[in-house]
């Protein structure tokens, strides 16, 4: 598959129909957005730089929003200046787990440092979707959510990691600013929203 550049893309879409994407109760054109989406990643990578000594970490779930949020960081960072993590959770779909490793594959090839994450406990096994299922006695709902406690949160302590999330997903979303702690102190997160 070819690689498209999205801001292009985009960029083409906004001078052609001169489309207006809504944020925040704030009219911004996808170019205005692009930019300051850009402006966020290089300030989160000084600040992951100077104040944990690491690049920051673009966590990648292999989906649309991860996708465009690593297409940002590939054409806005430089090498060494960020690397990605994917939690494997278990019960994404084989397509995805293709696209992902594909994907990891070329960041790898391109010097950047991409990780799966397959939670390993201090007794040698993994948490799974599974055995948390089991262990909770259901699986997760709408009103019982374990899942992404269990499987993509906390795996990054003392670090600052970009988050692909839209703002129009839930309205718990919709007034998250743009830097976020979670956790304490030991955990500042960026989303792009």
């Amino acid at each position: 598959m070819a690689e498209v550049n999205i801001e292009q893309l985009l960029l083409d879409i906004d001078g052609i129909g001169n489309i207006i994407a809504t944020d925040r109760q704030t009219a911004q054109t996808l170019a205005e957005k692009i930019e300051e989406s850009k402006q966020a990643l290089k300030l989160a990578a000084e600040m992951s730089r100077i104040y944990y000594g690491q690049p920051l970490i673009i966590t990648y779930s292999g989906g649309k929003d991860s996708d465009v949020l690593l297409n940002l960081a590939e054409n806005y960072l430089g090498v060494g200046e960020f690397e990605v993590l994917n939690s494997h959770t278990t019960v994404d779909a084989p397509e995805t787990v293709y696209h992902i490793r594909e994907t990891f594959k070329r960041l790898e090839e391109k010097g950047i440092k991409a990780t799966i994450d397959y939670h390993k406990q201090s007794d040698g096994t993994n948490i799974t979707m599974w055995n948390l299922i089991v262990k909770k006695h259901m699986p997760p709902t709408r009103v019982v959510r374990y899942c992404c406690q269990q499987l993509k949160e906390g795996g990054t302590p003392n670090r600052l990691c970009a988050l692909g999330v839209r703002a129009a997903e839930s309205s718990k979303r919709q007034g998250r600013d743009i830097f976020s702690t979670r956790g304490g102190h030991t955990r500042t997160q960026l989303f792009f929203a």
